[in-house]
This record gives structure tokens, sequence and C-alpha cells, in this order.
């Protein structure tokens, strides 16, 4: 690939070359080129490019609702990759899909324990924050998500970011929907927690009835904040808050 050297930088097209700027690479310029959409779609020696196509646009659609699901989270903890990682995994769920032929597999709730352990940051995590191990259940039965924050030392066990004075976090149930409008998530948080002293052992619950047959994801978060005069502000360019789908119950 060509790459332009002189002081002329743009981007665009010119004629058959089109000019683009790379986030490691810098100013390039390509040759027009590729293969005709109309030969895609018909042309035999294209089936397993259509297939592909057909399964990716099925995952974007599926991470989509996620995304509509957790609309409300996301505002706290997501990072700028979120919607291509999360399209990426669903697609790599579809194809554990055992019953239908290569091109129509779909998103199956059996296959949904491959979500547990997703990162909405990649920058961080909720072991990368605190220092200490996480307790979660959902309790199917008497239809409960838990969390149990243990004792901790923030000075010791909690990575401290410039200018943050409290922590928080939040525990999300969610019901794994195929609706066009997906039902959202029950939320509870924990309240601002100072990041001096030792804490005492805290446990946090969310009240979830669903289906029986429905299969059931837990999260939790963790954010940071500044308190200002009796104000909590959410740190600015914080990139570490962290979620982490922690728990899938598949019935």
């Amino acid at each position: 690939m060509a790459k332009q050297e002189s002081l002329i930088k743009f981007r665009g097209k010119v004629g058959d070359l089109s000019f683009s700027k790379h986030r490691n690479r810098g100013y390039e310029v390509r040759m027009k080129g590729g293969v005709d959409k109309a030969r895609i779609l018909n042309d035999p020696n294209f089936q397993r490019t259509r297939e592909n196509m057909s399964e990716f646009g099925t995952a974007a659609g599926t991470a989509k609702l996620l995304r509509i699901q957790l609309n409300n989270l996301l505002r706290t903890f997501a990072d700028n990759s979120l919607r291509n990682r999360l399209t990426s995994l669903i697609h790599k769920i579809q194809k554990s899909d055992s019953l239908n032929a290569r091109g129509e597999r779909i998103f199956l709730e059996e296959n949904s324990a491959m979500l547990k352990g997703f990162e909405f940051n990649q920058a961080s995590s909720l072991k990368m924050l605190l220092g200490e191990k996480l307790d979660t259940a959902y309790d199917r039965t008497a239809g409960e998500a838990t969390l149990i924050i243990p004792e901790f030392n923030p000075q010791k066990d909690v990575m401290l970011l410039p200018g943050a004075t409290h922590m928080l976090f939040t525990l999300a149930a969610a019901e794994l929907s195929s609706e066009e409008v997906p039902p959202r998530p029950v939320m509870e948080k924990s309240g601002y927690i100072p990041l001096i002293g030792v804490h005492a052992e805290q446990t946090i619950r969310v009240p979830l009835v669903v289906d029986p047959t429905k299969v059931v994801y837990i999260i939790v978060g963790i954010s940071m904040y500044q308190e200002v005069n009796g104000e909590f502000y959410p740190l600015k360019n914080n990139p570490y808050n962290a979620m982490t789908i922690v728990e899938v119950d598949i019935p």
C-alpha cells in the first residue's frame, strides 16, 4: 500500500484513489478495487461470503437488542469499542448453533453462558479496581439476585484514581430477551463509599421474577466519583469505570 510522504494531507476520493488516515500508520492512499456487489449476491463462488454476511447481520441485530436493553448503564460504563466487541462475541456464540445450517445459525439461549466475563470497558475490570472477590448469585426460586461486597480497605484494596473520593457498586439483573423492546434490567446501587477507612461487608439485592424458561444474566459495575460540597460528580476523563457480566443463569 502506498503512503503519502509530502505535507499535503487530505481525505476522500480522487478518481480511482481513496485517501484516508490510519490511527497508527498515518495518511494512506488506496487504489479503487473490490468485488462488485451484484456478483457477491449472485455468484455461486461467493456462497460462503453470503452465508457469513447473513450470520453477521443477525449477530449485529442481537447485539443491538442487548445494547438497547442496557442503554442506561452503558452511559456510565461502556467504552468506544463496545459495539464491535459485543457483536463479535454474539457472532462467536452463533457459531455454536448446531441446529441450523451455515448461514442460518442464530444466537441460541442455551449457548449464552459464553456471555459470562464480558467486559463493557476493555480498559478496566472489577478485579483491576477492587482486589477482592465479589460473590454473586441468582436464586431463581426466590427471584432474587445478590452481590456480596466483602470487607475492604480502599487504601489497600482499591485502585485509587486521581481526584476520586468515593466509589459506588451497581448490581443489575436482566432477562435475556429477543423482543423488539427488551425489558430493562432491575438495578440497585450501594451508595457512595468513601475511599478511606475500612468498610464492613455489604450485601446488595435486586428482585427479578422471570419466566422459568428464560435466561437471566447478572451484571456488576464499579464507578468512581468526586465529592464537592456534598454533591457527587463522575470523574472527568475517567477511562476506568468497570462493568462485567458476572453470571449467566440458564434454566
